[in-house]
């Protein structure tokens, strides 16, 4: 065979969607992949198959280079549709004490900006915001799906449909011993979102593309794109280095004697002795999401022990 007929496999590789700028690299760039994919998971989220969103403006999209000039970054997804709704979406890891709050912020804000001044109330647009959330935000048995609007407290009847919460908790999607088949399109892709970018169920991710709803084809085909992308992936690596010292400085204005001793001991490289307090913040950095190649650079512990636990 010669040298120009030999054809080299290059390998998929995935980052993790969980991420929140890689979520806002793939739904929230101006491009007309990234616009089809956002239109595509509306349309699924807010069940308008039958009347579906046709196109969007972003209000915030991503750039890169935003990133790299200092430029704040906000890493919710900000846009208008064809139909007139305002939207705010994102990807929320840990840090949900409060987080309800701030969506309730958000969707009030969207109203008053979606108003000029002097103009009339009948002329308000829809707020609409869609939380994808990795962690544990309500109560087991509220659906993982749940949908907030403004309602009386007894009859449930409707006072308005000018806002609405969507909150879509990715932790509660369970596929163990279920078939594609039986996981509803939404299901579907909550599981995509919280596999993809784990080299461990890559086989049930490509799966999902294969035989799930077009929005995972679609939104696949972005993600593959994007992970080729070193300066994104160094973006999100220094992105979630940051998130963990919050993290553990938050640790220890909680616990100060039994943190800081973790902290000192992480920072110094000295583990003997901090094993244990090593293993257990690792724990909790994997449970949030957080690459395991940061995780091993700064806890001192092994690729191999970081997976096992």
């Amino acid at each position: 065979m010669k040298k120009d007929e030999i054809k080299i496999k290059k390998e998929i590789t995935r980052e993790p969607l969980t991420s929140d700028i890689i979520f806002k690299a793939v739904y929230g760039r101006d491009t007309p992949e990234s616009k089809a994919a956002l239109i595509a998971l509306l349309n699924l989220v807010l069940d308008l198959r039958d009347d579906p969103i046709v196109d969007i403006t972003y209000k915030n999209p991503f750039s890169i280079d935003d990133c790299y000039e200092g430029k704040t970054i906000i890493m919710d997804i900000k846009a208008e549709t064809s139909r007139g709704e305002l939207i705010d979406i994102e990807m929320q890891i840990g840090d949900l004490d409060v987080y309800v709050n701030r969506t309730v912020f958000y969707v009030s804000k969207q109203l008053t900006e979606g108003l000029d001044r002097g103009q009339d109330y009948g002329k308000m647009k829809k707020s609409i915001v869609i939380s994808f959330v990795k962690g544990k935000l309500f109560p087991q048995e509220i659906p993982f799906h749940s949908v907030y609007t403004l309602r009386e407290r007894n009859s449930l009847k409707e006072l308005s449909d000018i806002m609405e919460l969507h909150y879509i908790e990715l932790d509660k999607i369970r596929r163990d011993g279920m078939q594609l088949s039986e996981m509803s399109d939404l299901e579907q892709l909550g599981a995509y979102m919280k596999c993809s970018g784990n080299p461990e169920e890559k086989a049930y991710v490509e799966e999902l593309v294969k035989k799930g709803d077009e929005v995972i084809g679609m939104t696949d085909t972005v993600l593959k794109k994007i992970s080729e992308e070193d300066k994104l992936r160094e973006l999100r690596i220094a992105r979630e280095k940051w998130e963990m010292w919050v993290m553990l400085e938050r640790t220890a204005g909680y616990d100060n004697g039994k943190a800081d001793g973790k902290i000192e001991g992480i920072r110094e490289g000295k583990i003997e002795g901090k094993i244990e307090g090593a293993r257990e913040i690792a724990a909790n950095f994997k449970k949030a999401g957080i690459d395991i190649e940061v995780i091993a650079a700064n806890t001192g512990l092994s690729k191999e022990e970081i997976e096992q636990l």
